[in-house]
């Protein structure tokens, strides 16, 4: 079903999406999603297989922590194997790891997950005490803890370069201790524990926290537990990254379908719903909007503390220019690096209300007047027809960004219809050119594309809306009238692609290329496989371009019915479409047929 070299490119790499021609798993064409499980010598693959949508970045991301997790369950059954056949030597190990496993298949979040794993720990290997500390930016947190003082409560912080707990982090190597601890920076929270075994939590090269097991209760004290307490701290710190991985995840779809709502409260105008939206879905006490000259656009807060804060912070960011925006937030808990790209995408969805500042309305009653950029021959014509269609006048139109720039200030039209793939501009360059000379006229990009960052990059140059070329007329024509009253216009599938995060480097790829003196590759979603195509699937694409059904097909070509119908299944598999329009304009844009 899936080409050799496919298989052994996913083998190798990361998560990875492909298209299926029709025929290869059914009569249907369809997608795949590839995801290597490292258990084995030879490889093995975590594989799914859907119709109609391609797999997204968000489905790869939940692909590897998915593999991984199916790794750890593999490992765990061989280990479990290998101890059922030598219980005489390893039965401490197999009954804590047993317990351990069903205490973290019942846990509902990291807490919960660590609090069981600290009393099975201490309970198993025999401590009077045990705790579990993370690693927090510069900071260890207590997450877990059985049997420690009563002043040591649960979230109490220690920097990381203090006690021994804190060497152990950073050093990520384990110590064994026989006795007080003398030395006033090896003290930490409990300096008369007397034995203890300190051990780092690992991902990989990475320390993500501390395993600390005392005060041992059996007369042997842990001479015979170390080998067990260093494989259940390699266990748990594989298991804490797996659901640290889809944690994240779930946060990033919480905060996809929160910045999407925002971005519909936004685009029809409602400033108060958009903001609140944000802070809610984002965690947020406090979340404030100020135009360009300072003006409160809009503001939501828990309490006063909070709502003056976020408006201090947005008073304190420079303004972009006219029709940009100034948003601060405000939360009473620290935030966190990884706060940063949340606060960036919900600044992105904001920014549309701003945008109605500096915008001239139509008069009510008159005719919008439309600029339409669109550089290949074919699709002009259709443009020019939608747009006559759905009652608009096409001011002028033309083929290049320099030809838009003298249009613009010569026939002064209500809204600009901007393709993104022009001769002389591509992408968010088109629209910052046009919004320079221009700029108080509404833009909206016209585009096939729906990647998140090609969206988001256009909103940030300054255009009002993004259409997609799939959208029909009726779409097209009201999201040019809503651009020209004012509003954001952005179809909800543009607004779920841009409240999706931007892809970067996994933390273990960028700092092994910081380690070795080189910048971290950028990671990009896969690109959807398209094989070449056949002479005949070429004469096939040209008739579908020209209007044929399947039946004028058939006669023209002098074949089955059912036969053009299967090759315009694998027509579209190839070029990566969703449908035959689809097809069309990807192989327009390709200069596949003229």
């Amino acid at each position: 079903m899936l080409e050799p070299d496919l298989i052994s490119r996913a083998l190798a790499g990361a998560p990875s999406g492909m298209a299926v021609a029709a025929g290869r798993w059914d009569d249907q064409a369809g997608f795949a999603l590839l995801a290597s499980i490292e258990v084995t010598t030879e490889g093995a693959l975590l594989c799914a297989l859907r119709h109609t949508i391609p797999f997204d970045a968000v489905e790869l991301a939940s692909a590897r922590a998915a593999a991984e997790l199916l790794a750890l369950s593999i490992a765990d059954g061989r280990a479990v194997g290998q101890a059922q056949r030598d219980v005489a030597s390893s039965a401490d190990r197999l009954a804590l790891h047993s317990e351990l496993l069903r205490g973290l298949e019942e846990a509902r979040d990291v807490s919960t997950l660590l609090a069981r794993a600290a009393d099975e720990i201490a309970t198993r290997i025999g401590a009077a005490a045990t705790s579990i500390m993370l690693v927090e930016g510069d900071t260890l947190r207590l997450r877990a803890s059985v049997g420690l003082p009563p002043e040591i409560a649960l979230g109490y912080e220690q920097p990381l370069d203090e006690g021994i707990a804190g060497w152990v982090a950073t050093s990520g190597e384990a110590v064994r201790l026989r006795g007080p601890v003398a030395e006033a920076r090896f003290q930490g929270s409990d300096p008369n524990a007397g034995e203890s075994i300190i051990l780092p939590l690992r991902a990989k090269d990475r320390v993500l926290g501390v395993l600390n097991v005392k005060r041992p209760t059996g007369e042997l004290g842990f001479d015979e537990k170390v080998g067990v307490l260093e494989t259940m701290a390699n266990d748990l710190g594989v298991t804490l990254r797996a659901v640290g991985a889809i944690a994240g995840l779930e946060r990033e779809h919480r905060a996809a379908i929160a910045l999407a709502d925002a971005t519909r409260s936004a685009a029809a105008g409602d400033p108060e719903a958009a903001v609140r939206r944000v802070a809610e879905g984002l965690g947020h006490d406090a979340v404030a909007v100020r135009g360009a000259d300072g003006r409160i656009l809009g503001v939501h807060a828990k309490d006063e503390p909070s709502r003056e804060a976020a408006l201090g912070a947005a008073a304190r960011v420079a303004p972009a220019g006219p029709g940009s925006v100034r948003v601060g937030f405000a939360r009473e808990r620290r935030y966190e690096a990884e706060d940063a790209g949340e606060a960036a995408r919900a600044t992105d969805t904001l920014a549309f209300l701003g945008r109605a500042e500096g915008v001239v309305s139509a008069r009510a009653g008159e005719v919008l007047r439309v600029l339409a950029v669109e550089d290949h021959p074919v699709m002009r014509l259709g443009v020019q027809a939608l747009l006559e269609r759905e009652g608009l006048i096409v001011a002028g139109i033309t083929a290049t960004c320099a030809e838009a720039i003298d249009l613009v200030l010569g026939v002064q039209p209500d809204v600009v219809l901007l393709d993104l793939s022009l001769p002389d501009a591509s992408g968010a360059e088109a629209v910052v050119r046009l919004r320079a000379v221009a700029p108080a006229v509404p833009i909206v990009a016209f585009s096939i594309e729906r990647a998140p960052d090609v969206i988001r990059a256009v909103l940030r140059g300054g255009a009002n809306g993004y259409v997609s070329k799939e959208a029909p007329a009726a779409q097209v024509a009201a999201a040019l009238r809503a651009a020209a009253a004012g509003l954001a216009a952005l179809g909800s599938l543009e607004a779920l692609a841009l409240s999706r995060p931007e892809p970067v480097a996994p933390p273990e790829a960028a700092e092994e290329h910081a380690e070795n003196g080189e910048p971290a590759e950028e990671v990009v979603e896969p690109a959807a496989i398209h094989e070449p195509l056949t002479p005949r699937e070429l004469e096939l694409l040209r008739y579908l371009a020209e209007g044929y059904t399947n039946k004028e097909i058939a006669r023209a070509m002098v074949l089955a019915e059912d036969t053009v119908k299967k090759g315009v299944q694998t027509l579209i598999a190839k070029l990566g479409a969703t449908d035959r329009t689809h097809a069309v304009v990807l192989a327009l844009r390709r200069r596949l047929i003229e």
